[in-house]
This record gives structure tokens, sequence and C-alpha cells, in this order.
């Protein structure tokens, strides 16, 4: 069987996605949770904890996406 080569070229595709929509992600995210828990009134300690989940799930979401591009865009050919 022939041996597998590294194509550096996906490789460096999906990782500068990964950069720029993981950041987009995250940032999002973050907004998200300090605009609800400033326009919902909650505490903030309440507020930084809803930051924190949506953070978790922006991480959760990149995670997808980097696990969907390598698929997309194989490292190995």
């Amino acid at each position: 069987m022939a041996e597998k080569r590294f194509n550096r070229s996906n490789a460096l595709a999906v990782i500068c996605a990964a950069i720029l929509v993981g950041t987009e992600i995250l940032a999002a995210a973050l907004a998200l949770g300090w605009a609800v828990g400033g326009l919902m009134g909650w505490g903030r300690e309440v507020t930084y904890g809803l930051i924190g989940i949506s953070l978790l799930g922006g991480l959760y979401l990149t995670a997808i996406f980097v696990r969907n591009a390598m698929k997309a865009e194989p490292f190995y050919e």
C-alpha cells in the first residue's frame, strides 16, 4: 500500500479557516452572554456565568467546524 503524503495546502486552508471562523464564533458567543445578561438585568456573577456557558458552546461549535473542515480537506492523501 502506498504511503500517505501530508497535504500542506489543505492543512493550511483548514488552519486558516479555523482561526477565522473560530474567532467569529467565540466573539459572537461572548457578545451573546454579555448582551443577554445585561438586558435581563442579572447580576455580574450570573452574567459572567452566562458568558462562560456561551463560550463553551462556541468552543463546541468551533470543534465541529474544524472536524468537518478536515473531512472536506483531508490532511493526508
